[in-house]
């Protein structure tokens, strides 16, 4: 969920027809960031760029407009898993960004982040969802899908989800395939 935020922040940073601040998701824009194709749209997994020379990689890179939107923006997955030097060289570009770079740093471990980089950021806290939330998403999905349910079933697997939609989700799909295409 935390990627998927971002990428929909991004969308709203970038989209050429906003509706109420809300990215229209029709856009070229939209289109190609929801797609992982946008060029101004940078995905970084913090887990395998750890180092130093890979956050001066990403500062050569910052001087550089946005090719179709307002800004470029850099999303950091597992930011937490940066090196100390690579935090410390990561910095001055946080106190002082250009105006079209926009950062945003996704983690389940924001404990682990050296406060210096926390006190720079704006922090959301992502929770997980209600259960009758993700009931009611996977029966419109059933129903999307002409797929048999009962809503005791759907409950379950809600449960099994333990507030992850996407934990959910691969959970419906596995019940689906098992119990024939109906779940129970």
């Amino acid at each position: 969920g935390k990627t998927t935020v971002a990428r929909i922040y991004a969308k709203a940073l970038n989209c050429t027809e906003p509706k109420e601040f809300e990215p229209c998701g029709q856009c070229e824009n939209c289109i190609s960031i929801r797609d992982g194709n946008n060029e101004d749209v940078l995905e970084i997994d913090g887990a395998s760029n750890t180092g130093v020379d890979d956050i001066r990689e990403l500062k050569e890179s910052i001087g550089y407009a946005p090719q179709r939107g307002k800004f470029r923006i850099f999303i950091i997955d597992e930011v937490h898993m940066l090196s100390t030097s690579a935090f410390n060289a990561l910095l001055k570009t946080l106190e002082e960004p250009p105006k079209h770079v926009v950062f945003l740093f996704a983690t389940t471990e924001v404990k682990k982040l050296p406060d210096t980089i926390l006190g720079r950021c704006q922090t959301f806290y992502l929770k997980n969802l209600a259960h009758k939330t993700v009931v009611e998403r996977l029966q419109w999905i059933c129903e999307q899908e002409d797929i048999k349910y009962e809503v005791a079933g759907l409950s379950l697997v809600a449960a099994e989800g333990e507030g992850s939609m996407r934990d959910a989700l691969t959970f419906l799909d596995q019940v689906v395939a098992l119990g024939d295409g109906h779940v129970s």
